[in-house]
């Protein structure tokens, strides 16, 4: 609790800087672990699914006139909520064409039957295989130029389609993304976060799928790596220094596109005691293996984002046994090891996690991922 407080009041640094000292005797000098059986440890408690995010290519589509912008939103027991959700995009007021792909991922509870009386979307219905399976249903079906992908508890603001189509037709941007307001279960506004203005590179933006409109040659190559939570990983690690490799632009634009919902009821909010939160680890080192593929290039700045995604691991897995931490202390550490050697960050903040993780010092680990 401490330490959420200082986070919260920007402190958390600061505090770092004084605590690491004990935290590191607190848990004292081990010899070097070995990641071989660390590894092993962390599959024993929940496999990495493995999959690839890489595919060769797309057939071509043609299903005669296309719209100018799919809008996909998978959707999976989320009754409460969906027909607001349907309702936000279809009232859009636009001059560009756009046409809805709803992917109904095995639904126990009425979003099917929901979804089915919609009459001016495309339904797909399928078995149940997660959020990745559901929006690849969704990209075989993909033809138009530009792709949104929508979470089935969240709404579009009145105008996003217009102003987002309208950013990418007049900047010539590959990626648009907007601002986006959180609300609250129950649709009362909780707070807006403002997305900066103008032409940018894409690995600028956010790292989340949804809230943005994405060029559809972008995922000519690419799904979202199957069986895997934390999916959005793809967008970070992979779409957006791809669109940059391409050449491509990005551009933000300041007015909200997205109502996004708290939902206690999300993956996010669920995963943390479960075993599949080490998928947070998983999918890091998998999808840095799928750029290679792409011919993407390790940067300063990726080597950061690298670094600070052990802290997001650390987050995602703190309910998980002291053993099975130190496990993923051990993995991230060797992983860092072999790919990024030689390598220091000119971060100040993050200057402390990478010596920690350098030197295998688990405690000054944990005093950085608990007050940052």
């Amino acid at each position: 609790m401490i330490a959420k407080i200082l986070r919260k009041l920007g402190l958390g640094h600061a505090a770092y800087r004084l605590a690491a000292p004990f935290y590191a005797a607190k848990q004292g000098k081990e010899p070097a672990a070995d990641a071989q059986a660390a590894m092993e440890l962390l599959n024993s408690t929940a496999p990495s699914p493995g999959s690839s995010c890489y595919i060769p290519g797309r057939p071509e589509l043609s299903r005669g006139e296309r719209a100018e912008l799919d809008i996909i939103i998978p959707a999976y027991n989320v009754e409460k909520y969906i027909s607001r959700c349907l309702d936000s995009v279809l009232s859009q007021e636009t001059d560009y064409s756009f046409r809805v792909l709803a992917v109904d991922d095995g639904s126990t509870d009425s979003t099917g039957s929901i979804l089915e009386s919609y009459r001016d979307i495309k339904l797909i219905h399928r078995e149940n295989g997660g959020l990745s399976a559901a929006r690849n249903t969704a990209l075989e079906y993909a033809d138009a130029p530009y792709l949104f992908f929508l979470d089935s508890d969240d709404e579009l603001c009145p105008g996003a389609v217009e102003k987002l189509m309208n950013t990418a037709k007049t900047t010539g941007a590959a990626i648009v993304e907007g601002s986006y307001t959180e609300i609250y279960p129950d649709g009362r506004t909780l707070r807006r976060h403002r997305h900066p203005e103008g032409l940018m590179p894409a690995i600028r933006l956010e790292g989340y799928a949804w809230g943005k409109l994405i060029k559809r040659s972008l995922f000519d190559q690419a799904v979202f790596p199957a069986g895997y939570w934390y999916q959005d990983s793809l967008m970070r690690q992979v779409i957006l220094p791809l669109s940059d490799k391409l050449g491509y632009t990005a551009a933000g634009i300041g007015d909200s596109v997205v109502r996004y919902r708290q939902n206690p009821e999300g993956i996010t909010k669920k995963s943390r005691a479960k075993g599949k939160s080490l998928q947070s680890l998983y999918i890091t080192m998998q999808l840095f293996e799928d750029r290679k593929k792409y011919g993407l290039e390790i940067s300063g700045d990726y080597y950061d984002y690298i670094l600070s995604m052990a802290v997001q691991t650390y987050s995602r897995t703190r309910q998980q046994s002291d053993e099975v931490q130190r496990a993923i202390f051990t993995v991230y550490a060797d992983f860092l090891d072999k790919n990024f050697r030689g390598w220091k960050t000119e971060n100040k903040k993050l200057a402390g996690l990478e010596k920690a993780l350098r030197e295998g010092d688990y405690g000054r680990y944990l005093a950085y991922c608990q007050l940052h």
